[in-house]
């Protein structure tokens, strides 16, 4: 799509920004374009992956904790490793690991290095569908980020990550996580 023709198509997002304009005409608004634009994709990839894989009785969450297990096979994954990997506290990690402990999905094995501790490992069922499922989400994916060429894409990501790198050194710093 053209620039020009990518200018008068309008969002929800334009019309935000007009109407904050309107009420406080000074608002440099262009900040708004930019995260609330975010925001609203990653409903839109949120609802997608949601989608997808509901057909393997899965939530992003489950999805997160077997793809790091799966993506790890030989590695012993504890619980505060893996709470590192996919950004989760402890409470809702646990949450995870019980419902795909359920579903026969994961095991807790014994920690050789720490008595009161576990590994967590994908049983091969796990693996099974983890394999299927990342196949299907990566295709959705594809699917999400086809709008824009493959050079758009690699902007894009390059642009996605220095600001997903500003805003970790910035909470860091400020000690939030």
């Amino acid at each position: 799509m053209s620039e020009v023709a990518n200018q008068q198509l309008r969002d929800f997002v334009d019309s935000l920004e007009e109407e904050w304009k309107a009420q406080v005409p000074q608002l440099q608004t262009e900040p708004i374009s930019v995260v609330a634009r975010l925001v609203r994709m990653s409903y839109y990839v949120e609802r997608r992956v949601a989608i997808n894989l509901a057909r393997y009785d899965l939530n992003r969450g489950e999805f997160e904790v077997l793809a790091v297990l799966t993506r790890n096979p030989e590695e012993n994954i504890t619980p505060k490793i893996l709470q590192t990997k996919i950004l989760i506290t402890s409470g809702g990690l646990s949450n995870r690991i019980r419902k795909l402990e359920e579903k026969g999905l994961l095991v807790r094995l014994p920690d050789p290095n720490d008595r009161r501790g576990v590994i967590l490992k994908a049983t091969e069922k796990g693996k099974e569908i983890t394999l299927q499922a990342v196949t299907s989400h990566v295709e959705v994916e594809r699917q999400i980020a086809s709008g824009l060429s493959p050079e758009e894409q690699r902007e894009l990501a390059s642009l996605l990550k220095r600001l997903i790198l500003q805003q970790q050194q910035s909470l860091n710093l400020n000690g939030l996580r």
